[in-house]
């Protein structure tokens, strides 16, 4: 019997030893991964303190990125309006300026001796239509159908200033929903092309397209381009090709609004009336 009780007393001390040295373990685990979870904390602080001036420094440059942009789209459009207020829409008699434009141009066009404008006049006061006046014109051109044709399209884009005003509400969205969905990286350039100057455009168009276009998968840049030539930007591309950058440097740009009334042809003699808006 007291062989049992020192057998049993024996057992017990050794489970009690075992039990020690296992919860001793446990507790060397545990503190372990206190250790472990606190250096992770001390080295994510460590990589946040770092990083901290860092993000802030780039937050505080892409919200400067943005603000300037916000300005610089502002003074642009500042930019258009003044110009509109005195080119397209002025304060004032159009004629002097209709005058020096349509010389000019026919003056190029007729470089190949098939076209020239032979008389422009003037009705003697504009019509008050409220909150705008028109001003009659009759312009007298000789020459061939394709140049006639090429100086009415032309006459077409008076009061144009960019690419977007030459194009339907209704074709924009088209033209803008197609580069979101072959390349919606390239929906940023695709918006600033729609407000690009329309005889920088015209200058050089391929240059301008590429340049939007330079992102969009090579499959998708023709179906943009014939996107935007039925759009309206073939007419742009036949109406100045040769002359938009001579138009742009003596100044003609923008041309007044012009919009044709009615077309007479006898022979080669074409006597074109429009009216000339003003404010």
């Amino acid at each position: 019997m007291n062989k049992f009780f020192i057998l049993q007393r024996h057992t017990a001390g050794v489970l009690c030893f075992v039990a020690g040295i296992l919860l001793s373990i446990g507790a060397c685990g545990v503190l372990a991964a206190h250790v472990g979870l606190f250096s992770q904390k001390r080295d994510t602080a460590v990589m946040i303190g770092t990083q901290l001036p860092e993000l802030k420094t780039a937050v505080a440059l892409l919200s400067a990125s943005v603000e300037a942009e916000r300005i610089f789209a502002t003074q642009a459009l500042a930019a258009r309006e003044e110009q509109a207020s005195v080119y397209i829409l002025p304060d004032g008699s159009p004629a002097a300026r209709t005058v020096k434009t349509l010389q000019e141009i026919s003056r190029v066009l007729g470089e190949g001796g098939d076209f020239s404008m032979e008389k422009l006049t003037f009705d003697a006061a504009p019509k008050d239509q409220g909150s705008f006046s028109t001003l009659t014109a009759h312009a007298v051109f000789r020459g061939s159908f394709q140049k006639t044709a090429r100086m009415l399209a032309i006459l077409g884009f008076g009061g144009d200033m960019m690419i977007r005003d030459t194009l339907s509400p209704d074709d924009q969205d088209a033209f803008l929903r197609q580069v979101e969905a072959m390349s919606p990286a390239s929906l940023r350039r695709a918006e600033d092309f729609l407000y690009l100057d329309l005889m920088q455009y015209a200058a050089d168009p391929d240059k301008s397209e590429e340049r939007m276009l330079e992102d969009v998968p090579t499959l998708a840049v023709s179906d943009i381009r014939v996107t935007l030539l039925d759009a309206g930007l073939a007419t742009v591309r036949s109406a100045f090709t040769g002359i938009a950058a001579g138009i742009y440097e003596k100044g003609l740009w923008p041309m007044p609004l012009m919009k044709v009334r009615n077309l007479q042809r006898d022979g080669d003699r074409w006597t074109v009336e429009f009216a000339v808006f003003s404010r």
